[in-house]
């Protein structure tokens, strides 16, 4: 990260939810190197513990919230404390999910609804809540994170419905509150190796080999290269993007790698 993008993050107050772990946490994580003031909300406790204590360990300004998301009473009284402790919310980053990898067939109804619950309606339930204090002050930036998912059918039926219900929420919130100075977009990952993919990791130890030579650029993803994509969002360099999907995917959507070379037996 350049000084000169740190200089511009410096001051910001973020939430990060789902930050105990993976993806979250690099964002919290980076963020608050950058100078940014860090409300971490996690449902985990000791994930979240371990959050905090690595956040503070480097000098970082973070504060932890242990909350189920998927309550709407307990997202209310938790943002109302991060509003209080914090004074205000610049940018809330909702990367919360929870991935179920059965497909429809296999996927019970509460498995469904836990998808879209912890993935989706919390997201709502976050921006709902902090949205009048954005508007408020003139201004405020909303950061989803998404997935590839959402894009092309790549398997884990009801987190891929989940999300792409997110990436519809980034448009409609970018569209109604734009006039208010809220930025909203949608930050698309494609496979980024974290414990999110352990117990797929268990079943087949080859599995991020094998998906390799889908991605152009010959790799998975790490969760630092989404911290930065999230950063730059946070940032007065994107201030004029808004309803916008930032695709961070080694090239994947771009087209299948391995098809081309088998058409043009090049393989």
């Amino acid at each position: 990260m350049s000084e000169n993008l740190r200089e511009e993050l410096r001051g910001l107050t973020m939430v990060v939810t789902g930050a105990g772990r993976g993806i979250g946490r690099e964002i919290a994580q980076s963020a608050a190197l950058a100078g940014v003031r860090i409300a971490l909300l996690e449902i985990d406790q000791g994930n979240l513990d371990q959050s905090v204590a690595k956040i503070k360990a480097l000098g970082g300004d973070v504060a932890g919230y242990c909350v189920d998301l998927g309550v709407e009473a307990d997202v209310i009284a938790a943002l109302a404390k991060v509003e209080k402790d914090l004074g205000h919310v610049d940018c809330l980053v909702n990367n919360a999910m929870v991935h179920e990898s059965e497909d429809l067939l296999h996927t019970t109804l509460e498995m469904w609804n836990r998808s879209l619950r912890i993935t989706l309606t919390a997201s709502f339930l976050c921006i709902r809540q902090l949205l009048p204090g954005m508007i408020a002050r003139g201004g405020g930036n909303i950061i989803n994170i998404g997935t590839v998912n959402a894009k092309a059918m790549l398997g884990s039926d009801s987190y891929s419905v989940a999300k792409a219900g997110m990436h519809a929420m980034t448009r409609s919130v970018a569209v109604r509150y734009g006039p208010d100075g809220i930025r909203c977009n949608t930050v698309v990952p494609g496979t980024i190796a974290t414990s999110a993919w352990q117990e797929r990791v268990d079943r087949n130890p080859a599995v991020f080999s094998q998906l390799k030579p889908w991605y152009p650029l010959g790799r998975v993803g790490k969760p630092r290269d989404i911290a930065e994509a999230v950063l730059f969002l946070a940032s007065s360099r994107s201030e004029w993007i808004s309803g916008s999907e930032l695709v961070v995917d080694g090239g994947l959507l771009a087209g299948p790698a391995p098809m081309f070379r088998i058409v043009e037996g090049s393989d």
